[in-house]
C-alpha cells in the first residue's frame, strides 16, 4: 500500500505554502498519498495543532506519516523532531505540538532532526517545512529508518504542552472543565470527555451543564437538530468529548465563548 502523509498546519490557503510542501514530496516521493487534514489552524496556536493532529491519528493506519508545521520558532535553534507513537511517525518543531503523542501508552521513540543531506538547498530561515521537514516525510515514505534522520531523544527532554485544568470530584458530583476548541460551526469542544461524566452519573438526563458560571442547559442532547433551532445544547461530540452548541446556530457566539473558558458540569 501507497505510504500516506497528512499534512496540518497554520498556513492558510492563500499562499502558496502549502502547495510548494506537497509540491516538495511528490517530487520527492511521488509514490505517497498526501492527505490535508487542515491548513487553517490559528496562526502560532499550537495548542490547536496539537488538538487537531490528536483527533486524527487514530483514524489513519500503521505506518502514515504526520507532518505538523505550527513553528512561531522556525530559524531558531529548537529542534525538529520525529516521533514514532502508535505505530506512525509525527514531524514537527519541538514547540509542544506533538505533546499527545508523548504519552507513555503510545510513546515509541523519538530523534532530533538532523540530516542535511536531505534538505534542499538553499536552506531557507523561514520555511522549514518546505526545506526541511517535507524532504524528510519523503525519505521516511521512500523507505529511510527513523533513526537515520538524526538523534534519539529521551521523551522527558522534549517539550510538552501543559494540559488544560480538569477537576473531577465523584463525590459531590461536580466536574470543571474548560473549552479547548472552537470549531468552524462555532461548537465549543471541552476537555471532558464522555468517560468523565459516566463516571459521574448513570443518569446523564440530570446533568446541569453551564458555561463561565452561566446555566447552559440540563442533559445531553442526541443530536444537534434534536432541539429547536437557536436553543443552547449539550451534546458528545464526535472526538468523544463534551460539546455545547446551538442548533442552527453558532454556539460561540451566542455564547460569547473563547477558548479557555471555563465550563461546569454538575450532577442534578
Amino acid at each position: 500500500m501507497p505510504p500516506i502523509i497528512t499534512l496540518t498546519t497554520d498556513f492558510g490557503l492563500q499562499d502558496e505554502y502549502v502547495g510548494l510542501i506537497k509540491g516538495v514530496m511528490a517530487t520527492l516521493a511521488p509514490q505517497a498519498r498526501l492527505i490535508d487534514l487542515c491548513h487553517t489552524i490559528r496562526a502560532q496556536d499550537i495548542r490547536q495543532g496539537a488538538f487537531i493532529l490528536q483527533a486524527a491519528a487514530p483514524y489513519f493506519s500503521n505506518g502514515t506519516i504526520h507532518l505538523a508545521i505550527v513553528d512561531p520558532g522556525v530559524g531558531t535553534d529548537r529542534r525538529l523532531l520525529a516521533i514514532r507513537a502508535m505505530g506512525q511517525t509525527f514531524l514537527g518543531p519541538d514547540n509542544g505540538i506533538l505533546t499527545p503523542f508523548l504519552d507513555p501508552l503510545l510513546f515509541e521513540e523519538a530523534i532530533a532532526i538532523d540530516c542535511p543531506h536531505l534538505y534542499l538547498a538553499p536552506l531557507s530561515a523561514t520555511f522549514h517545512g518546505r526545506d526541511i521537514l517535507a524532504p524528510v516525510a519523503a525519505a521516511l515514505a521512500n523507505g529511510a529508518g527513523l533513526s537515520s534522520l538524526g538523534t534519539p531523544m529521551l521523551k522527558e527532554n522534549l517539550t510538552k504542552l501543559a494540559s488544560p485544568t480538569l477537576q473531577i470530584d465523584r463525590i459531590h458530583g461536580k466536574i470543571a472543565g474548560s473549552v479547548i476548541h472552537i470549531d468552524h460551526f462555532g461548537n465549543l469542544t471541552t476537555n471532558i470527555h464522555q468517560r468523565d461524566l459516566a463516571g459521574l452519573t448513570d443518569a446523564p438526563a440530570s446533568l446541569r451543564i453551564s458555561h463561565k458560571k452561566q446555566h447552559v442547559t440540563t442533559g445531553l442532547a442526541t443530536a444537534y437538530a434534536s432541539t429547536p433551532n437557536g436553543q443552547l445544547l449539550a451534546i458528545i461530540g464526535s472526538r468523544g468529548y463534551l460539546e455545547l452548541a446551538v442548533a442552527g446556530g453558532n454556539g460561540a457566539r451566542m455564547l460569547g465563548a473563547e477558548v479557555d473558558d471555563p465550563v461546569g458540569v454538575t450532577r442534578g
